[in-house]
């Protein structure tokens, strides 16, 4: 047997099993592509007859991964029972060790948690290591915004959501048939969080900045937008430490004249603190200036 015939990359569940696919599963794979179409077709490409090109490029750097129900002739009469398919592709090894999953459930199997059970079970083999698993690192999925059927069942899972990347995918609308450029969320798992939490810290910003008297707020909030974090202005203290523990913010950053008396009350409140004052200080307005200041502020929030 091949390292790469992926026969040892499967796994039972309680309602459902999981394996890569094989050439017998191209047609039961076009019926249920066909008749989950119109659904599918609201957010992700559609063609019935794309298994033929997975199949294909199957190897180690690309899997495909039919979820099957396993009562699904005595339930629904399906002697296939296609509950849906995961593709990992963009799998880089070496230092990366990680890759990129794509999934579409199948009808009539959505909303019976059959597929989000396989779900389970695919990131499990992808972070499994070699040879019962793909031995990866970190695991990633995309959702085109306003998909939140699919952002919900990657929470659900435990997937963090990491950033928003603008104008990714040229696709369809799914409506009118128009295509054009989609923004889209992007969510990932590492082997270290799974199986990780549903509903796991979900796009934490990485530091509150409150910006005392003195402090030149425009900049504050230009470095914030800069390293994703939150920017106060004229606030008390208690209310900054609110904000931070709110967000669940590692770091609380203090500028400003009043920048002493602030740090050894946020402290007392048992607050991580770190002086930026140095770096806020040096903006001129120049955009460069701000890219500038938030690289250098970054390691002070980690």
């Amino acid at each position: 047997m091949s390292e790469d015939d992926g026969r040892l990359l499967v796994a039972n569940g309680e309602r459902v099993h999981v394996s890569v696919a094989t050439g017998g599963d191209i047609a039961p794979y076009r019926e249920a592509m066909t008749r989950s179409a119109s659904r599918i077709g609201r957010w992700n490409p559609v063609n019935p007859d794309d298994l033929v090109h997975h199949l294909a490029a199957q190897s180690a750097t690309h899997r495909t991964f039919l979820i099957r129900a396993k009562d699904a002739a005595r339930v629904t009469g399906d002697e296939a029972g296609l509950v849906g398919c995961v593709n990992v592709t963009n799998v880089v090894h070496g230092r990366f060790m990680s890759a990129t999953m794509g999934y579409n459930a199948f009808d009539p199997y959505v909303g019976t948690g059959l597929f989000r059970e396989g779900m389970a079970l695919v990131v499990g083999i992808v972070l499994r290591q070699a040879p019962q698993g793909m031995g990866l690192h970190r695991l990633e999925a995309n959702v085109r915004i306003g998909n939140d059927t699919s952002a919900g069942l990657l929470r659900s899972l435990g997937f963090r959501r990491e950033r928003t990347m603008r104008r990714m995918l040229w696709l369809a609308d799914g409506l009118g048939g128009r295509s054009a450029w989609f923004d889209h969320d992007s969510f990932a798992v590492t082997r270290e969080e799974w199986p990780a939490a549903p509903h796991a810290a979900n796009d934490l910003p990485t530091g509150v900045i409150v910006c005392g008297s003195g402090t030149p707020a425009a900049a504050a909030f230009a470095v914030a937008r800069e390293l994703g974090g939150v920017a106060l202005a004229d606030v008390p203290f208690d209310a900054a430490l609110t904000t931070a523990r709110y967000a669940a913010a590692p770091v609380v950053w203090l500028a400003g004249d009043d920048a002493e008396a602030a740090h050894d009350a946020l402290l007392r409140a048992g607050a991580t603190v770190a002086r930026g004052d140095d770096i806020v200080a040096s903006i001129s307005g120049n955009p460069s200036d701000v890219t500038r200041a938030a690289l250098r502020l970054r390691p002070r929030l980690v």
